[in-house]
C-alpha cells in the first residue's frame, strides 16, 4: 500500500521552461509576415529556450506588435521536446505541440507523452490526449485518458493535475475521473477522484472508494466506502460512509472503520467497526455499536448492544445442496 503513493513523485519536470530568457531558432527555412504577425519555420526546426529543446519538421510562431515579441509557437507533424538538468531528461512528444514564450506554459496535444529518465533509466511514462505545463504556477494537467507508468504501479484516471513548488518538489497530486491505481497483480485503489498531498502524506479517495490489498500471505482484503483517507506514514486506512470490509468468509458492514497494521509486520491486520456495525460469518451474524476483526490470528469481538442470530441449519444445508 505504501507503494501506491511513490507514484506522486514523479511529477518533478513540469516546471519545464521556468525562468526562460534566451531564445534561439533554427530551421532551414524562415518566413515572417508583417500582415499575418506570424512567423514560419520549416525543415529541421529546433527552438532552445534556455536548457529547453524543442524539434520539428515544421512551426508556427504568432507575434505580439505591442511587445514585438514571438508570442506562441506551434510545432506540428509529431514534435519532441526535452530538457536535461541534474542527472534526469525530460522527454514529451505529441502531434502538435504549443508553446507560449510569454505565458511560458507548454501544451502537447494528441497522443501526447511524458517519457522521465533517470541516470538514462525510465522512470515514469506519462500518456494522455492532451498535457499542460503552466510554469508560471507550477502545475501539470494531464487530461483526456490519462495513464501514469512508475516502476511496477500504473494509475488510470480521466484526468491528473500535479501542483509543484518552487524547488519543483510534488506538493499535491490529483486523479479525478474513474480514478484506479494498480501495484503489479496485488494492490488496487479506486475511486472518482484521488487527492495526495505530500506535506502530511495522506491520500484521500472519495466517491465509490475501493481498496483491495493482497498480505503477503495471499489473503485479500477489500474495503467499499464513500470516503477513504490513507495515513502513509502510520499505514492506517480511515473509511466511512457505507463501509463494507471482506476478509475470507467475514463479510462486515458499518458506518465507519479503521484498517490497523500489526505492530510487528506493519501488515494490516485490524478493522475497528464503530457505530452500529454488524458482521457476518457463515450462518452467525452479529450486530454491534462496535466490532473488531483481526486476520491474523482470524478472529473478532463485539460489544455494545450485542446481537446475535444464526440462520437456520436446515435451511443452510438445503441452499448448499442446490
Amino acid at each position: 500500500m505504501k507503494k501506491f503513493l511513490a507514484i506522486m513523485a514523479i511529477i518533478l519536470c513540469t516546471a519545464m521552461v521556468a525562468n526562460c530568457a534566451d531564445l534561439t531558432i533554427r530551421s532551414e527555412k524562415q518566413s515572417f509576415s508583417a500582415g499575418e504577425n506570424k512567423g514560419k519555420f520549416e525543415g529541421n526546426v529546433e527552438v532552445q529556450i534556455d536548457d529547453v529543446h524543442v524539434k520539428s519538421p515544421y512551426a508556427e510562431a504568432t507575434i505580439d506588435q505591442e511587445k514585438g515579441q514571438l508570442d506562441e509557437a506551434t510545432f506540428f507533424n509529431k514534435p519532441y521536446a526535452y530538457q536535461i538538468r541534474g542527472g534526469k531528461k525530460s522527454e514529451i512528444k505529441s502531434n502538435i505541440l504549443k508553446v507560449s514564450l510569454l505565458n511560458k506554459v507548454i501544451t502537447a496535444s494528441g497522443d501526447a507523452q511524458t517519457i522521465i529518465t533517470t541516470l538514462k533509466k525510465p522512470t515514469a511514462i506519462i500518456t494522455s490526449e492532451e498535457q499542460e505545463y503552466d510554469t508560471k504556477t507550477n502545475t501539470m494537467t494531464a487530461s483526456g485518458g490519462t495513464i501514469i507508468n512508475y516502476d511496477d504501479i500504473k494509475s488510470y484516471s480521466d484526468k491528473a493535475v500535479a501542483k509543484l513548488n518552487k524547488n519543483s518538489d510534488l506538493e499535491k497530486m490529483e486523479l479525478i475521473g474513474d480514478a484506479k491505481i494498480t501495484q503489479g497483480t496485488s494492490n488496487t485503489l479506486m475511486a472518482e477522484r484521488f487527492v495526495y498531498t505530500t506535506s502530511n502524506q495522506i491520500a484521500i479517495s472519495e466517491g465509490n472508494a475501493y481498496t483491495d490489498i493482497t498480505s503477503e500471505k495471499g489473503d485479500r482484503i477489500q474495503v467499499w466506502s464513500n470516503y477513504q483517507q490513507y495515513d502513509r506514514k502510520n499505514n492506517i486506512i480511515i473509511a466511512s460512509g457505507n463501509v463494507r470490509v471482506h476478509y475470507k468468509d467475514y463479510i462486515a458492514v458499518g458506518p465507519k472503520a479503521t484498517v490497523f497494521p500489526d505492530k510487528k509486520t506493519n501488515q494490516l491486520n485490524e478493522v475497528v467497526f464503530t457505530g452500529r456495525s454488524k458482521i457476518t460469518e457463515q450462518a452467525r451474524s452479529i450486530e454491534a455499536d462496535k466490532i473488531v476483526m483481526y486476520m491474523e490470528p482470524k478472529n473478532f469481538y463485539a460489544e455494545g448492544n450485542v446481537l446475535t442470530s444464526i440462520r437456520n441449519l436446515k435451511n443452510l444445508d438445503s441452499e448448499k445442496g442446490k
